[in-house]
């Protein structure tokens, strides 16, 4: 193989012929996208928002852990083998996207310890359905099955960008502002997750 042919083997796959191969990919952008915009700033919107002090903080924030970790978990071992039964990735992943989207309003909602612990535990269980539904639906997408490398490559760059993408925006509001209290934590990043569901297609 000659480096031309190397170089024309990295082209993307085309629109035109790969609609659901670049829904996947964006759905994917935003879903990392709030959840990265919220995460790695837990510890501000809990002190600036919420208006605890470090050390409640850090309590509020490992019982949030423990709840995420609970509720993902049961959902990733629920959620696939129904998806299995029900022959859609459709259905998991507009109830994933919209899952989200309501548990990052809960705050919003609620400015309040609660109000943070039922986004841990709604945006938490439809990320927890999310994840488990992904891979199986990125391989249900791919334009090439004999490039099947390059194709699952290329969506985990949405990965990337998310996580890159998500906490930029969080840093700019606040150096902006001054403030995590204009997006905390979910004006700036809600329509994001719903958007997940405009993306979601039928198998």
């Amino acid at each position: 193989m000659t480096l031309k042919d190397l170089a024309v083997s990295f082209h993307f796959p085309k629109f035109s012929t790969s609609r659901d191969f670049y829904k996947a990919f964006g759905c994917r952008v935003c879903m990392l996208l709030s959840y990265q915009m919220i995460s790695v700033y837990q510890l501000y919107i809990v002190e600036d928002y919420v208006h605890q002090t470090k050390t409640e903080a850090a309590s509020t924030i490992a019982t949030m852990s423990i709840i995420t970790m609970v509720v993902s978990l049961t959902a990733s071992l629920i959620s696939g083998p129904i998806s299995d039964k029900m022959h859609t990735r459709k259905v998991p992943v507009i109830i994933a996207s919209l899952l989200f989207a309501i548990g990052t309003a809960m705050p919003w909602i609620m400015p309040s310890v609660t109000g943070m612990y039922l986004y841990a535990g709604i945006a938490g269980f439809g990320y927890g359905v999310y994840s488990a539904i992904d891979q199986a639906l990125n391989v249900d997408v791919l334009p090439n099955k004999e490039e099947a490398g390059k194709g699952l490559g290329i969506l985990n760059l949405a990965t990337t960008l998310g996580q890159a993408v998500g906490p930029t925006i969080t840093s700019t509001v606040k150096t902006a502002t001054g403030a995590l209290r204009l997006h905390s934590p979910s004006p700036s990043s809600w329509p994001c997750a719903p958007l997940c569901s405009c993306c979601a297609f039928r198998r």
